[in-house]
């Protein structure tokens, strides 16, 4: 135990940081899949569509309030005004506030328009809005901790939220009939608390709440991306809301249940980015700096670069991948039971769609970092078009479990498509020629496709599924000395 606590402490800062960060993303990401076994045996299909419809008018709530401030311009935010962190931050924090407010009164104004549009009751609505006052709050404070390495009171606050989530869920659904409405608000009462909290602290802090040139700044880097932001929701999330318009609220509770088995990958892929992004940055200011000369997936013994780093991450995520669908059958069998058996043949689509978009925010760091914002717009307007339509008529010809396939499809193109500009871009503004290899990354994306639909097939036979795990274990041992020397790496960053 001593040697254990010995190496812990000798960890560098920023990698003891990281490791933490990634604890938090896991640890909100886990209860959330632990408890769902528990939702979905005391709600029905219907309750359980109308919690997940709920989150998907949430999302899309969530980018016309806050313009996603809490993205990409954030961390430019963290990295370009590090000396005043305080009031970008509750700068940031006073502009989603004064959407919030005035979205809420037009939708006042339109009330029984919208209402038949999302098909939430006037409470649930109102609700979202004073949810979506003080949330920000949380988001803005988490990341502006990631950049300063501190993490103990992350982590304090994590466990407390997801404790505090998972125990009033439970609560609120035993005692109430209309359980799914009683999984929203317990949802949205205790985000306002927590979210309140960290609202005042962010303003004590700051001691003021607002400054003009860091609202501008933020304003002009994100209205380029605000469509480009809307339109990764609806990659990411509308085929919900179409599935509850064309087939139903139970397919889409069912549909939506295997978008939670899938958060065992989004887990890896959201955590290893998280920690990914600061140090990316600071290997991209670098080149900036001193122009140094970033060629990609080169790698000489004793030193990676951050391009091998995410390619070598990349591989990882896949074989991750690869064995999620081998087990997707025993876990949708823990997760929902028989009610929901439907789910699993969404899942190996759903895993391939989160792959691709692993490689797009590889590609979009880039692209966030040089504040290169102009065209990602219409890429992603472009890929969003393409979702709606594909999904309109999968649905509506082969059933919900199409829209997986689609959005599959759609977050492939989404991500050759944003990899095509990078490039180009990155090669105008550093004149270097090859930044990622994109065959390599490409290649990677498709043979795991090939691989993870090959699984259904062998949904029936657990035995082989079980020796390919046994065998991408073994492999993944082999490969252990080389995932450690990028692990490193980073510590000594």
């Amino acid at each position: 135990m001593n040697k254990i606590l010995k190496k812990y402490n000798d960890i560098p800062i920023a990698a003891k940081a990281a490791l933490w960060f990634v604890f938090c993303n896991v640890l909100q990401k886990c209860v959330a899949l632990i408890t769902t076994p528990v939702f979905t045996r005391l709600m029905t299909p219907d309750q359980y569509g109308q919690f997940s419809i709920y989150n998907s008018w949430l999302q899309i709530f969530t980018i016309i309030t806050t313009l996603r401030l809490n993205w990409g311009v954030f961390n430019k935010g963290m990295s370009k005004y590090k000396e005043d962190r305080d009031v970008y931050t509750v700068t940031m924090q006073t502009i989603t506030t004064v959407l919030t407010l005035i979205t809420f009164v037009l939708y006042i104004i339109f009330r029984d328009f919208i209402n038949s549009i999302v098909e939430l009751p006037t409470f649930i609505m109102i609700a979202i809005f004073a949810e979506l006052l003080v949330t920000p709050a949380i988001d803005f404070w988490t990341i502006r901790k990631r950049y300063e390495y501190i993490y103990v009171p992350v982590v304090i606050r994590s466990i407390l939220l997801v404790v505090a989530n998972a125990v009033l869920g439970v609560v609120a659904v035993l005692i109430s009939d209309e359980k799914g409405y009683a999984r929203i608000l317990s949802c949205v009462f205790v985000n306002i608390i927590f979210g309140s909290v960290l609202y005042v602290y962010n303003i004590i802090k700051a001691k003021r709440i607002f400054y003009k040139p860091y609202a501008v700044f933020a304003i002009k880097f994100n209205i380029p991306l605000l469509l480009h932001y809307l339109s990764q929701y609806i990659l990411d999330q509308f085929d919900r809301v179409m599935i509850q318009k064309m087939v139903g609220m139970a397919s889409a509770g069912i549909y939506s249940v295997a978008y939670n088995a899938a958060a065992v990958l989004r887990i890896v892929t959201q955590s290893v980015n998280n920690a990914f992004i600061p140090w990316q940055y600071e290997k991209l200011e670098e080149n900036k700096k001193y122009k140094l000369r970033f060629i990609a997936d080169q790698y000489n013994e004793g030193s990676t670069d951050e391009t091998y780093m995410s390619c070598v991450i990349c591989l990882i995520v896949s074989v991750c991948a690869m064995l999620f669908c081998c087990l997707a059958p025993e876990m949708m069998s823990v997760l929902a039971g028989k009610k929901y058996i439907e789910a699993v043949y969404c899942i190996p689509p759903i895993i391939i769609g989160l792959q691709f978009s692993f490689m797009y925010s590889l590609f979009a760091n880039v692209e966030f970092f040089y504040e290169e914002n102009k065209y990602t717009m219409y890429i992603s307007m472009a890929g969003a078009a393409i979702n709606v339509v594909l999904n309109y008529f999968g649905i509506k010809y082969f059933g919900f479990i199409a829209a997986a396939y689609t959005t599959a499809i759609c977050f492939a193109a989404f991500t050759y498509f944003h990899y095509t500009y990078m490039s180009k871009r990155v090669k105008e503004k550093e004149n270097i020629d090859v930044f990622f290899n994109g065959k390599r990354y490409f290649l990677i994306g498709f043979i795991t496709s090939v691989l993870c639909l090959s699984v259904i097939l062998l949904y029936g036979h657990p035995l082989i599924r079980y020796i390919i795990i046994a065998v991408a274990i073994l492999i993944g041992w082999f490969f252990k000395n080389k995932i450690s020397m990028i692990w490193r790496t980073i510590k000594r960053k």
